[in-house]
C-alpha cells in the first residue's frame, strides 16, 4: 500500500470547487490520519479553510490570478522547498498542471484531461456529464493510495452574532447571485416564490458585494409589506457568510458556490437549475435536499459546461420556464418532514 506522510492538493477554481475540494480533505484525514495535507486554492478562497476544523490540513497556499505567472513562479520556488510525497491537480488546466511537475513531488496525480497528463505519475479518467459527481470524480485520484470511499465535503463555520430576528432554524437563506447570468433564477420568480410563503417567515438575502443589485431588486418589491426581508448581501466576509447558511432553517440557491457551502454544512437544501443540468455533478449534497428544474424538453440546455453571461437565442426559456410554485412546493415538502 502506498504511504504519504505530506501531500498537496491542487484546485484554484471558483469558490464552489475549493469547497467540493474539503471532501478529500476529510478522506484523507480519516483513512490517513497522519498524513500532512496542504491546499493550493485561487487568491480570495483560502478563509473558507478556517472552517475545516481540523489540524491535518496544515497549510493552506494561494495563487494569484491577476498576477499569473509571477505568482505561479513563487509556487514554484516556496512549494519546491516542501518535498512533497504526492500531488493530486484536481483541476484539469495547463498551467496548475504545469506546477504540478516543478515542485518536485515524488508522485503527481491527475484527470487524462490536463494537457500535460502525460507526464503525470499517474492519470485518472474524468467522466463528466454522465452524473457521476464531483467529489466522486476527485476521489478517483487517490483511489489508488486510499480506495474508493466517497465523503461529503465538510465546513463548520464559527459563530457569530447573528441579531435577534435572525433566529437559528427558523429563518430561510435565499441567494439569487451566481458568477454567470444564465445560472441565475428570473429575480421575478425570486418574489413570486417569496409571495407564496407564511407571512411570517423570514427571508435572508445572501450573496457577494457583487451581487447586492440582485438582492436589492427583491428587497424592493416587499418595501412597505409586513414581511421580515433581511439583506445581507455584501455585508459580511465569506465565514460569517458561511456561518448565516449553517444556521439557517433551510436555502434557496442557484447551481453557485453557496449551494457547495450548504452541502459541505449539510444544511437543507433546494438548488435551482437553469442552463446547467444536475448530471454535470455538481448537485446539492445535504442530507435533504431538492432540485428545482424547467419540466420543459429544451433542446438549447444545457448550452454549455459552464454557465454563460447571456442567453445565446435571447429567450431564456431555461430560467423564464421554472415556476414559483415548484420552489414554495420545495418549502411545504421540507416543512412537512422535518415535523414527522
Amino acid at each position: 500500500m502506498l504511504e504519504h506522510s505530506k501531500v498537496l492538493l491542487i484546485q484554484t477554481a471558483f469558490l464552489g470547487d475549493a469547497v467540493l475540494a474539503t471532501a478529500l480533505l476529510e478522506k484523507i484525514r480519516i483513512e490517513s490520519p497522519y498524513t500532512e495535507i496542504h491546499i493550493l486554492v485561487r487568491k480570495g478562497n483560502e478563509s473558507l479553510f478556517k472552517a475545516y476544523p481540523y489540524p491535518n490540513l496544515r497549510r493552506v497556499w494561494t495563487y494569484n490570478k491577476s498576477k499569473k505567472w509571477s505568482s505561479w513562479l513563487e509556487l514554484r520556488h516556496d512549494l519546491r522547498s516542501e518535498h512533497f510525497d504526492a500531488v493530486f491537480v484536481i483541476q484539469r488546466f495547463f498551467g496548475m498542471g504545469l506546477l504540478s511537475l516543478n515542485i518536485g513531488a515524488k508522485r503527481v496525480v491527475g484527470f487524462d484531461k490536463n494537457p500535460l497528463s502525460l507526464f503525470f505519475t499517474e492519470k485518472v479518467k474524468h467522466e463528466w456529464g454522465t452524473g457521476v459527481h464531483e467529489v466522486e470524480r476527485n476521489t478517483a485520484l487517490v483511489q489508488s493510495w486510499l480506495g474508493g470511499k466517497v465523503f461529503r465535503p465538510c465546513l463548520k463555520a464559527a459563530e457569530i452574532d447573528l441579531g435577534p430576528e435572525m433566529r437559528k432554524k427558523e429563518y430561510i437563506c435565499i441567494s439569487p447571485g451566481s458568477v454567470w447570468e444564465t445560472k441565475r433564477l428570473p429575480i421575478r420568480i425570486w418574489i413570486e416564490f417569496i409571495q407564496l410563503l407564511p407571512q411570517d417567515q423570514v427571508v435572508v438575502l445572501m450573496g457577494s458585494p457583487g451581487e447586492i443589485d440582485l438582492s436589492n431588486q427583491i428587497a424592493e418589491a416587499f418595501h412597505g409589506s409586513n414581511r421580515v426581508i433581511l439583506n445581507e448581501t455584501g455585508k459580511h466576509p465569506l465565514l460569517a457568510s458561511a456561518y448565516i447558511f449553517q444556521q439557517s432553517m433551510m436555502s434557496f440557491v442557484n447551481d453557485s458556490g453557496p449551494m457547495h457551502i450548504c452541502s459541505a454544512e449539510n444544511v437543507p437544501t433546494v438548488a435551482v437549475y437553469c442552463s446547467t443540468v444536475p448530471s454535470f455533478g455538481f448537485g446539492p449534497l445535504a442530507d435533504w435536499n431538492r432540485i428545482v428544474e424547467t419540466n420543459v424538453a429544451l433542446t438549447c440546455r444545457p448550452c454549455g459546461d459552464h454557465g454563460k453571461k447571456n442567453c445565446p437565442l435571447g429567450h431564456y426559456a431555461c430560467g423564464e420556464g421554472i415556476e414559483a410554485n415548484a420552489i414554495f412546493q420545495a418549502y411545504q415538502e421540507y416543512l412537512s418532514a422535518r415535523s414527522q
